[in-house]
């Protein structure tokens, strides 16, 4: 077993040598390259970021069918809940990190009230839009005289 750790011994503290000089040379090659790739992008005018936006339109003004138009350019997880005045959740749907989304709902099976579209990113809301749903009856009376 002697002979084993002789020829053992001298590769180990070699290895463990160069390892440890390895990590640092490459240490600094990463501060040397960060510093340098830090100044070229600030001298470079990065373009404005879009923004979250969303929208939300009635197709016919006669029919209870709305398009929702998301446009997402960070492709984050969002959710949609539509939910009463109350607060009861009537509908939720998980939309797909696109860019954009286009979806159409048909809201003709609600009752009249207040409604809420609702587009959240976890508990983060980031955008609502109430819509109210009325009915209006019109009463025709006719007469006429034989």
């Amino acid at each position: 077993m002697k002979p084993l750790r002789f020829v053992l011994a001298p590769k180990v503290v070699v290895f463990t040598f160069v390892s440890l000089i390895f990590f640092q040379v490459c240490a600094s090659a990463q501060s040397t390259t960060f510093a340098l790739l830090t100044a070229k992008n600030e001298s470079i005018a990065n373009p404005p970021a879009k923004s979250f936006n969303a929208q939300i339109k009635q197709l016919k003004q006669d029919q209870l069918l709305f398009q929702l138009l998301v446009e997402n350019p960070g492709n984050e997880r969002l959710a949609l809940y539509i939910k009463d005045k109350f607060n009861n959740t009537l509908h939720r749907e998980a939309l797909p990190a696109t860019v954009k989304f286009e979806g159409r709902y048909n809201l003709q099976s609600l009752e009249d009230g207040d409604y809420v579209f609702e587009i959240r990113n976890g508990k983060n809301i980031m955008m609502e839009k109430s819509l109210s749903i009325t009915t209006q009856t019109q009463v025709n009376r006719n007469v006429s005289v034989n």
